[in-house]
């Protein structure tokens, strides 16, 4: 993972990134939240917030946590974008807690795409539908990149060809791959984004997503500091 300020490449492909665009609050913000209900507050930060903090972190007090709010900018390949999107459609606050923003090749062409090549293929695992399962033997990784690159090449010629002969954007973007990348912009609440890491960094996850789960662990952790670090001691549970 290349670090550069608040801008990382998490898949280190040169392609990916992920920037911390703005936020607001921290972890004072989320102690003094919490003691709205005595109608008092911390100026400074003390051991008396800290114990507080890891007590609502620990006994999952949620509310607190979406006073702190982030802005990302993000470029990842669309599957790993369709897998984030799901954060968004099924929060129950998602009208006042996430905002979404994304590229769309309806209005934007794609003559200029760039695509996702693993630096690794692995094998389907054979209990885990859903999962992969170790890496193919070297023989099978050389076959899968040629069979990948040439699928990929396909589709940007078909892409091109068909905007040519005059097909719209909007039609034409449909035969695009799920590896080709995406960017777009982010806005979560402390409370979303722990939750999304709970979920992303965790057993199961796709290896892409979950480097940009820990990306964001980074680059989050800047804002507040003694938040994540109680997300830590529950072991990035949320």
């Amino acid at each position: 993972m290349i670090v550069h300020e608040s801008l990382l490449d998490p898949l280190n492909d040169g392609k990916s990134s992920l920037c911390l665009v703005d936020s607001m609050g921290n972890s004072l913000s989320v102690v003094n939240d919490a003691r709205q209900s005595f109608d008092s507050e911390s100026i400074e930060w003390t051991e008396r917030d800290g114990k507080l903090l890891r007590y609502l972190a620990k006994h999952h007090h949620t509310s607190p946590f979406r006073g702190v709010v982030f802005k990302w900018a993000v470029k990842a390949p669309l599957f790993v974008a369709r897998q984030w999107w799901k954060h968004t459609v099924a929060s129950t606050y998602v009208d006042d807690q996430l905002g979404w923003n994304e590229k769309s090749f309806r209005y934007c062409t794609a003559e200029e795409a760039e695509f996702y090549v693993p630096w690794e293929f692995a094998k389907q695992s054979d209990s885990n539908r859903q999962a992969s399962a170790g890496p193919l033997d070297s023989e099978s990784q050389q076959l899968a990149l040629r069979q990948y690159i040439v699928a990929l090449e396909a589709s940007k010629q078909a892409y091109e060809a068909l905007l040519l002969i005059g097909v719209s954007k909007e039609q034409a973007r449909a035969i695009l791959p799920a590896a080709l990348y995406t960017s777009f912009t982010w806005t979560c609440s402390l409370h979303a984004l722990f939750h999304f890491i709970s979920l992303r960094k965790g057993h199961g996850a796709q290896g892409e997503i979950m480097l940009y789960a820990e990306a964001l662990l980074t680059l989050g952790r800047q804002v507040a500091p003694e938040a994540f670090d109680a997300f830590a001691e529950n072991n990035y549970q949320f």
